[in-house]
């Protein structure tokens, strides 16, 4: 009936439901270092102004990195607590997936600070730079080699301009492509070091 989305990887808190795989409703917004603040009580907003109960959900989504390592954990915890009291599968996705453009090959981006960037590089569904770890430096001379490339995300520190997307939508439309977790409590989100 109803899938709920959930991501809290980076600076945004972005919580969806789905229904008929079309998103339905959403909230979206900067909430950083605020997640786990309001993370529940959205849901429970969400869930109310939808008049959704917990036994109509039958999916759950989440982002599971890389990204920020408390945003990360927060999402997932309370998809993971949820996937399991409710008995519904849990899909996990890339964080930095869901941020690239479906019309173009896409450079994902997400600040991992300290000079470096989390990057992921996309065609469709198509993988073409597995998510890794990377300088700035190095990211821009990567994107610089791709001019046919769109970037994707929150590039302001870099000084350049990406094009952000509503990862809520996208999270929606790659719903069928994605696999259930087969060991929900094994579940760990990807955080990246070096």
């Amino acid at each position: 009936m109803y899938s709920i989305l959930l991501d809290s990887s980076d600076r945004y808190l972005a919580l969806g439901i789905v229904k008929d795989q079309k998103l339905i409703d959403f909230i979206q917004y900067e909430a950083w270092q605020r997640q786990s603040e309001m993370m529940v009580s959205e849901l429970q907003k969400l869930m109310n102004r939808n008049h959704i109960h917990n036994n109509d959900i039958t999916s759950l989504v989440c982002g599971i990195g890389p990204g920020s390592y408390t945003g990360l954990r927060i999402a997932m915890t309370i998809a993971k607590i949820m996937a399991t009291a409710l008995n519904i599968p849990l899909y996990p996705v890339s964080s930095l997936q869901i941020l690239k453009n479906d019309q173009l090959p896409s450079i994902c981006v997400i600040n991992a600070r300290s000079g470096r960037s989390y990057v992921g590089v996309y065609e469709n569904e198509k993988v073409i730079l597995q998510d890794c770890i990377m300088t700035n430096e190095s990211l821009l001379s990567y994107i610089n080699d791709h001019p046919t490339y769109q970037v994707c995300g929150d590039v302001s520190y870099l000084n350049i301009e990406g094009k952000k997307v509503n990862i809520l939508s996208q999270m929606a439309e790659l719903m069928p492509y994605l696999k259930p977790c087969e060991n929900i409590l094994g579940l760990t989100p990807i955080y990246m070091k070096d």
